[in-house]
């Protein structure tokens, strides 16, 4: 849900913070005091395209911040518009692209004047499958296409091998051969490394241990301890010292066990040296060839392996892999038979229920179709794709939405859409700018009546010019341009906190001017609206 909006700077909006509550919210104004502005700032945030061009003249950037509630916890989404663009997620630096996929999850906005997802058929089938409540049903067909296309890469695979013939599998073998009588093993470039500068410094390392066990031959720390301990016989508060050093006398000794045994293996065999430098050099030339690294090799090895044994019984492979094509294929067409019995279904109760809807829109004779278009194959989205189809007038044929709906029957029809299928949506805001074009009267109310049963299950934000609809709000909100201190026009937002200041507006909104005639008429409507829900 989306929490807070602050801008600066952007447009005609020199400084404003808009929040937003649950339900429906309603955002007013006269024509051209900047509503539109608001909803574009809210689409920057969500990774809309901006530019320099939208910042305010002035002012060296333009910043926009929208705070929402997301999984019990809040998220903020940062744009900055300048000369240098940049955007943040939660202060974190980011990119439009990641607001964009983050904002799928947040916010529909439908627009009259802009592109609309639902003209879209992946979009039309993602709301036929939520309203069905098919989207398991997808996701099953979606994992039965992958085991599917796995299968068929699998039988592709051991097919070109076939017809490659022996040609390939001797290949293949002596690959194989070569790993196999380099007798690899993890690690073993690394232990060599460090034996050969063993051996390579062979003699200086025996020169220095030997000096140090001589030293250690003389025995200070032993006397020392020895001496302590005679002390420790006369004195007992020297029996600590004595303690520790008697424990430092049995480390030096163990160090100098060790260190003599280092020593005596020390090997400065010339050939020793040879041979090492040979297996390393046979392993840089395995790792070059074989993914760089001695473990890459190792894998590269098992991989062979299996394709030579694959290769061993070509023919029984190839039938093996067949029938698990064969069973794969089953299992996907299953799957997505099941998808289109439920898309059927619901295209039928979507259909009735969006029917019922229309004509309180004000689209009175208009028919509206969902249509199930066969894809040439099934893909992972399954069997069809779907085609929603609308005549707004009588008389008319059924078309795509994207050649015959205009901006307001797409705003009004998505209304309906999203009325019908509230409870399957999984955003939780939707924006509508503009769904009361051509309309009013008792269309308007309906509307009204439908925004409002919406943000029963959803936020819903609406930029509107009707007051039959804002009478409906659980949040109004006025947006006003007025002049600012340089006398530039400035447009700021505040939301209504009375009934009296609401009443007022929509008396504006009716009238142009807020007459005691006007008035009595804008508190019948907030009157009739809280009758009505």
């Amino acid at each position: 849900m989306l929490k807070e909006l602050k801008v600066r700077d952007l447009a005609l909006v020199a400084e404003s913070r808009v929040r937003f509550g649950p339900g429906l919210n309603l955002l007013t104004g006269e024509t051209g005091s900047g509503k539109s502005l608001i909803v574009d700032a809210l689409g920057l945030t969500l990774g809309a395209r901006g530019g320099a061009d939208q910042v305010r003249h002035g002012a060296a950037r333009a910043t926009v911040e929208g705070t929402f509630e997301s999984g019990g916890s809040a998220l903020v989404l940062e744009r900055e518009l300048g000369k240098r663009s940049s955007a943040r997620i939660d202060g974190r630096s980011a990119n439009p692209a990641q607001l964009r996929e983050l904002g799928r999850n947040l916010v529909a906005v439908h627009g009259q004047h802009e592109h609309h997802a639902l003209l879209d058929n992946e979009t039309q089938t993602d709301l036929l499958d939520g309203y069905a409540g098919a989207r398991e049903l997808r996701g099953a067909v979606t994992a039965a296409h992958a085991a599917w296309t796995q299968t068929v890469r699998a039988l592709s695979e051991l097919e070109a091998m076939r017809s490659r013939g022996h040609r390939e599998q001797e290949y293949l073998r002596w690959q194989l051969d070569e790993l196999k009588q380099a007798g690899l093993r993890p690690g073993e470039d690394k232990e060599l490394g460090a034996e050969r500068a063993a051996v390579r410094y062979a003699a200086k390392l025996a020169e220095l241990g030997n000096d140090s066990l001589a030293a250690l031959h003389e025995d200070p720390i032993a006397r020392a301890a020895a001496a302590m301990r005679s002390a420790a016989e006369l004195d007992p508060r020297l029996a600590p010292q004595a303690a520790r050093l008697s424990a430092l006398d049995e480390e030096a000794a163990d160090v100098a066990a060790e260190l003599r045994r280092y020593v005596e293996a020390l090997d400065s065999d010339p050939g020793r040296l040879e041979a090492i430098e040979s297996r390393l050099a046979l392993l840089d030339a395995i790792k070059r060839k074989h993914g760089g690294s001695l473990e890459a090799a190792i894998e590269e090895q098992g991989r062979l392996e299996r394709q030579v044994g694959a290769t061993e019984d070509l023919d029984g492979a190839v039938a093996a892999a067949e029938r698990e094509r064969g069973k794969a294929r089953a299992d996907l067409e299953s799957a997505a038979g099941r998808l289109t019995k439920a898309r059927v279904e619901g295209a039928r109760r979507m259909q009735k229920a969006v029917a019922a809807e229309l004509d309180g829109l004000r689209l009175e004779g208009a028919r509206f179709a969902v249509e199930l278009l066969p894809r040439p194959e099934i893909a992972p989205e399954g069997a069809e794709v779907v085609e929603m189809m609308l005549s707004a007038n009588p008389g008319e044929p059924l078309a795509p939405l994207a050649r015959v709906a205009s901006g307001g029957e797409l705003a009004r029809l998505m209304l309906a859409i999203k009325t019908v299928g509230a409870d399957a949506d999984r955003l939780p805001t939707l924006v509508f700018d503009e769904v009361d074009a051509g309309i009013g009267g008792e269309a308007a109310i309906q509307v009204g009546l439908r925004l409002k049963a919406l943000g029963t299950k959803r936020q819903v934000l609406v930029v509107t010019h009707l007051a039959q609809i804002a009478s409906f709000a659980d949040h109004h909100l006025v947006v006003e341009k007025s002049p600012g201190a340089d006398g530039r026009n400035v447009v700021s937002v505040r939301e209504l906190s009375s009934d009296e200041e609401r009443a007022a507006e929509l008396a504006r909104m009716m009238s142009g001017g807020v007459t005691p005639k006007a008035l009595a008429r804008a508190r019948e409507l907030l009157d009739e609206a809280r009758r009505k829900n």
